[in-house]
């Protein structure tokens, strides 16, 4: 029955207050009021961070599961015109609508500032003189990513054929999902160099903002060298702009337990939970698989050294960001923050790998989700096309196409349809895709905030390992132990020993070069040039030589001490 609103046409308490049945007013009001207390509650009492946004989750899981019950727990036909008028759970709808407020308003926010804080945290990495290894932090951060994406999919898709998760679903082939397919690896690389700057800033694509940020960052590195006072004016501006944009990413997180308790009401009273009775056991797979991601996560930062216990002492706060908003780019922004003041890692490494994790390598987005699908379809074919190619050449072919879908699919909206579009597309079953998807599909959402929680890890994680391996984890981080501390220092003090040895040789041939342009120089005098650069390189070769094995003494007699 509507509430002081007409059955048909537009009128004000529908279309423009959302509130047109008695329901609607009702749930309106008491969420309202949930909220507002929660407010007053916690500026009245102060306690950890944390517990402020577990509270706020309680709530929203609480009040969700009542709503759901009041409504009997209907399934997705119920669902599907949920935002018709004459439908009966409209006032769901409408509630949804206010209960997305705060949700909107910190999510546009964290939104807001991606873009900036990736782009001044790539320039301040990029244009700072000395600077080194990004490459090489780069490539490690990218492989183990993929690594991870390659593990959980193994995991996943043996996990659900043991389990036979697709049994009893009858799937069948057609054509009528359409999404993105896998594209040529040199176009996924072409397609993140941006051709407009302005479009690119104006987006919340994260690749090509660290593209523009880099360029920027390098030519403001080599302008260094001929204006080094202009260029240091651009480096202390960036640093004031880095401080502003997380003075008002700190304003946003005072409405963060609101906007989760939003987000997990909305998330519980949206979505058919009554079809948890059908596809159970696909959910129960897929949030197992998410369940190992994070225990595999947790075992790789341990195994590198890293106190277990200080680092999820942080971590949580990622986790918590990616579970509720279930965007990895809403997330980007607290994980990085986490990643260098919290965790003290070096920017090098945090603002490197967790920017690419949120578009590459997604753990559970590519590795979970593609092992679910891929495990679906081989125990759910009652016809046997699939299992017409054998289960190992199954398997071998869709780890690969995972893989290398995981480079350019997984950070794009839309992620369970991008996946599995692209991956069967990829092994060449396009056309069991919808029948796939109309198996996941239903609780999507749910399993999507513990895809997007463990894929915000990831990163987190990856970050931390890479930075371990660099020495790139400061003095005054509680990450490490004495000797995890002393092993930075010797790593540093390795890779100095290298740089220093390649910004010389890099000198001195730059030197013998130039000298041996000149054409007025005799044939004589260009032979002694040209020997006393190799008599030169060789010197310096010793003693990077003689610094290596001076460190490796040292670790050695450090072992000894201890015995």
């Amino acid at each position: 029955m509507l509430f002081l609103a007409e059955d048909q046409g537009h009128n004000l308490l529908r279309d423009f207050l959302a509130i047109s049945t008695w329901q609607s007013l009702v749930s309106i009001t008491l969420f309202i009021s949930l909220q507002v207390g929660l407010w007053f509650f916690l500026k009245k009492y102060k306690f950890a961070f944390m517990y402020r946004v577990i509270l706020g989750m309680g709530i929203g899981l609480l009040f969700g599961i009542i709503l759901q019950s009041i409504i009997g727990f209907p399934n997705s036909d119920s669902f599907e015109e949920i935002s018709k008028p004459w439908n009966e759970l409209y006032w769901i709808y409408e509630l949804n609508i206010w209960a997305s407020f705060f949700k909107n308003i910190f999510i546009n926010g964290v939104y807001l500032l991606t873009v900036p804080i990736v782009f001044i945290a790539i320039f301040k990495i990029t244009s700072k003189p000395g600077e080194t290894g990004l490459g090489r932090i780069t490539a490690k951060g990218i492989a183990l990513l993929l690594f991870n994406v390659a593990v959980m999919f193994t995991v996943t898709f043996f996990i659900g054929i043991l389990l036979k998760v697709g049994q009893g679903f009858n799937l069948a082939s057609d054509n009528s999902v359409s999404g993105r397919d896998n594209v040529p690896l040199p176009q996924i690389i072409w397609e993140y160099i941006p051709n407009n700057i302005v479009g690119t800033l104006a987006k919340n694509s994260i690749i090509p903002v660290m593209v523009v940020g880099a360029l920027a960052g390098g030519s403001v590195k080599i302008l260094s060298k001929r204006k080094q006072v202009e260029m240091e004016a651009i480096r202390k501006a960036m640093n004031t702009g880095w401080d502003v944009m997380m003075s008002i990413l700190m304003t946003f997180m005072k409405i963060m337990p609101l906007a989760v308790m939003s987000m997990i009401t909305v998330s519980i009273t949206s979505r058919p939970i009554g079809s948890l009775v059908t596809i159970g056991k696909v959910i129960g797979v897929g949030y197992l698989g998410v369940v190992i991601a994070l225990g595999l996560l947790t075992l790789e930062v341990f195994l590198s050294g890293v106190k277990i216990g200080a680092w999820w002492k942080k971590a949580w706060r990622p986790l918590v960001q990616g579970f509720s908003t279930q965007s990895s780019n809403a997330s980007l922004p607290i994980a990085m923050e986490t990643l260098t003041e919290d965790m003290k890692i070096n920017g090098k490494a945090a603002n490197t790998i967790q920017p690419i994790s949120t578009t590459m390598g997604l753990i559970a987005c590519a590795g979970v989700q593609s092992g679910l699908a891929t495990s679906i379809l081989w125990t759910g074919d009652t016809a046997g096309v699939v299992q017409g190619m054998g289960l190992f050449t199954f398997f071998i072919i869709a780890l690969f196409v995972t893989v290398v879908a995981s480079l350019g699919i997984a950070g794009v909206p839309g992620t369970a349809t991008v996946v599995t579009v692209g991956v069967l597309g990829g092994m060449g079953f396009g056309g069991f895709a919808g029948s796939v998807l109309a198996v996941i599909a239903p609780l999507d959402g749910l399993f999507d905030m513990g895809r997007t929680g463990a894929n915000v890890v990831g990163g987190v994680a990856t970050a931390t390992i890479v930075a371990k391996s660099e020495g790139l984890i400061e003095e005054d981080s509680d990450l490490l132990n004495e000797k995890g501390l002393q092993t930075q220092r010797r790593i540093l003090a390795k890779h100095k020993a290298k740089d220093d040895y390649i910004q010389s040789i890099n000198s001195i041939r730059s030197i013998a070069s130039k000298e041996l342009k000149n054409k007025e120089l005799s044939s004589d005098n260009k032979n002694k040039i040209s020997i006393k650069l190799k008599e030169d390189i060789k010197e310096q070769q010793e003693k990077y030589k003689l610094a290596i094995k001076s460190l490796k003494e040292e670790k050695n007699k450090s072992k000894e001490a201890k015995k």
